[in-house]
């Protein structure tokens, strides 16, 4: 079904007229009349304004349609499952896709008010295309040293991106799910779930999606070695191969305090500083299956790691135009899908005076 025939189903569905919907979408009847015929191309924006006037959400308009748009076009999309997947796929993009619709170009909308919109530099653009793991352990010295970590730890990874130009959206899906990511154009999109509580699980999942991003592929790669050099270059962003070979030292072996300690201090899980040994080839796979096999009976003196790991710019921006009166509450309310009535209660409407 084409989108122009979606919308004349839901807008009948509703008892709305052409001309109803217009008034309530803010579009002329003729302009409802093109988008209907297929005559006028629909906008990502304006869907969010159609869905807005019939009261539903844009995965119900893009459910079962062809939808495609010059303005809003997604390439890439990598889906993660971190379990059995228990969700109809097909069903479960134009779900999350329609929830990006609305989001991104809330978001968008935002940083123009605000005057704070980011171009996005991929520092990797123009690296060699990859197809072994020396290679992406190369990228991500190159990678570090121009985000200026080195063999530092990189503490807020969700809020750094963020301030780089990435655009992070968070969902709350089946657990099954752990992220995504795409492109819109030149801007780079991760989502991710935050249904997982596991923190350092969460760190890993965007920067196994970040490779997807940023890194070329052989195309000649099959699916599941491209998905490990994506978790390779993780654990190599979250622990660098310089740091790791300290701990392990000549002797080749490592305690468990030292494995926590570098769980603390890098926000890696100890799951997945086992298999970057093994993936960095320090140890073989049958020292690795016996070192996780201790590692099971150690489960239950593991330590949590504690960072937050949440998106923030979009808050912060909201409040910074409310702050500035750069826009109305009204204006805020409709971005962030928050009623004027918790703004007024919450942080977006509290302001220290420094004079």
């Amino acid at each position: 079904m084409e989108i122009g025939d979606k919308i004349r189903e839901l807008r009948m569905k509703k008892g709305f007229s052409q001309e109803e919907l217009a008034v309530r979408s803010n579009f002329s009847k003729s302009y409802i009349q093109k988008f209907e015929e297929g005559k006028r191309e629909v906008k990502s924006s304006q869907l969010v304004q159609i869905s807005n006037a019939l009261g539903i959400s844009i995965s119900e308009i893009l459910d079962g349609t062809n939808y495609n748009s010059d303005e809003f076009t997604l390439r890439n999309i990598e889906f993660r499952e971190g379990f059995k997947i228990v969700f109809n796929q097909e069903f479960f993009e134009k779900k999350i896709l329609g929830e990006l619709h609305r989001k991104y170009n809330s978001y968008c909308r935002l940083e123009k008010l605000v005057g704070a919109s980011i171009i996005f530099q991929n520092p990797l653009k123009n690296f060699d295309i990859i197809s072994n793991k020396k290679q992406i352990e190369e990228a991500t010295k190159i990678l570090r040293k121009k985000w200026k970590f080195d063999i530092t730890p990189i503490y807020d990874i969700v809020s750094f991106l963020e301030d780089l130009g990435v655009k992070i959206f968070e969902v709350e899906e089946d657990e099954s799910f752990a992220g995504f990511s795409c492109w819109e154009r030149y801007t780079p999109i991760i989502v991710i779930n935050v249904k997982n509580i596991d923190i350092p699980r969460r760190r890993f999942t965007v920067l196994h999606e970040l490779a997807h991003l940023l890194l070329k592929f052989d195309d000649n790669i099959l699916k599941e070695d491209l998905e490990r050099f994506c978790d390779h270059f993780a654990g190599a962003m979250l622990l660098p191969y310089d740091v790791l070979m300290e701990y392990i030292g000549e002797e080749r072996s490592i305690t468990l305090e030292e494995l926590k300690r570098i769980k603390s201090k890098y926000g890696i899980s100890v799951f997945a500083i086992l298999v970057r040994i093994v993936s960095l080839e320090i140890i073989n796979w049958e020292k690795y299956y016996e070192w996780k096999n201790l590692y099971d009976t150690w489960k239950n003196k593991d330590i949590s790691y504690n960072s937050n790991e949440k998106v923030s710019r979009f808050n912060y921006l909201l409040a910074k135009g409310l702050r500035e009166e750069l826009f109305s509450d009204s204006v805020a309310s409709q971005l962030s899908g928050i009623p004027i009535s918790v703004l007024r209660r919450n942080s977006f409407s509290k302001e220290f005076d420094l004079r």
